[in-house]
């Protein structure tokens, strides 16, 4: 049985916001110097020792997400620099789609394609991030370098406090909630087939030795239906539809601004994008994306030891 743990007691109406540790300020390499220095801390190389534990207590926490505004003055090489050096610290960059994965719109459309909604100006609906049964990231990341000419507010959602309302509102659903529905096979590099949709099944709510862990993504397991010849059960629409409706009503909305790096425990928050539009004369949005492996392992061990 999945275990209750304490809603979040944050304000409903906006985001966690932390300081930029004033160690990472000091550390910040001169502009003519941070693409090299960035290259490095790439490599887990030049790293300077901050202290993160407010913010890795933040993400284990009840709250789950914590927002780190950096000046907006930095460059682009200063920025990237500093979100790799806070995600060192947290754990390690998978590089499944490169380590930092710029989330802009490139002109693609996801709906005839397997291109992921991260390049398209799309809403992307509330989701967890990573399709793959076999992989699920502890954190995922953003960084905004620009905010874009219009639209694209962030949408973040309680997993456990949505768990906890559906059991008291629809308690029959709790069982279609826990059983493994396929997804669509989208990760590049893995092969996409009927059987191999089938084999990419994943429960909506499960749990394991570090607790809760919430998976969504309802249009891919709804197209994966599809092209499995086979209807969506009533049971898994209604569950689909009481969960959007919910994270419609409970999201935390707001504006990344330049500078602004979001980082969101990935097993129990759920987040989203509003659909954006660039404009002529305004430079176009772009957000950087990174998923940590390893922050809940890291938990056992002295945050002091791992600069």
């Amino acid at each position: 049985m999945i275990p209750i743990f304490p809603s979040s007691a944050h304000p409903a109406d906006r985001p966690v916001r932390l300081p930029v540790p004033h160690a990472l300020r000091k550390a910040l390499p001169s502009s003519d110097r941070a693409e090299a220095a960035l290259a490095q801390a790439m490599d887990g190389v030049g790293i300077p020792a901050i202290d993160v534990s407010r913010l890795a207590e933040t993400l284990s926490g009840s709250t789950g997400h914590a927002i780190l505004a950096a000046p907006s003055c930095w460059t682009d090489a200063q920025l990237r620099w500093a979100y790799v050096v806070i995600l060192h610290h947290l754990g390690d960059l998978n590089g499944r789609y490169g380590k930092l994965f710029d989330v802009a719109d490139r002109g693609l459309d996801h709906t005839t394609s397997n291109a992921p909604v991260s390049k398209t100006k799309a809403a992307t609906g509330m989701h967890t991030d990573s399709s793959d049964a076999g992989y699920n990231p502890d954190l995922v990341a953003l960084l905004c370098l620009q905010p874009g000419a219009s639209g694209g507010r962030s949408l973040l959602a309680d997993a456990q406090a949505l768990f906890d309302r559906l059991r008291l509102a629809h308690p029959e659903l709790v069982s279609v909630a826990r059983t493994p529905w396929p997804r669509d096979v989208v990760t590049p590099g893995l092969t996409s087939c009927s059987q191999a949709i089938e084999e990419n099944a994943i429960p909506v709510f499960s749990e394991d030795a570090h607790g809760l862990v919430f998976r969504y993504m309802r249009y891919w397991t709804e197209r994966a239906m599809a092209k499995l010849d086979r209807a969506v059960p009533e049971e898994l629409t209604r569950l689909f539809d009481f969960i959007d409706a919910d994270m419609e009503k409970h999201a935390v909305r707001f504006q990344l601004r330049r500078g602004d790096m979001l980082v969101a425990n990935n097993r129990t928050m759920v987040h989203g994008r509003e659909a954006f539009e660039n404009a002529a004369g305004c430079a176009p949005r772009c957000l950087v994306r990174a998923w940590v492996d390893g922050f809940l392992d890291s938990q056992s061990q002295a945050l002091s030891l791992r600069a």
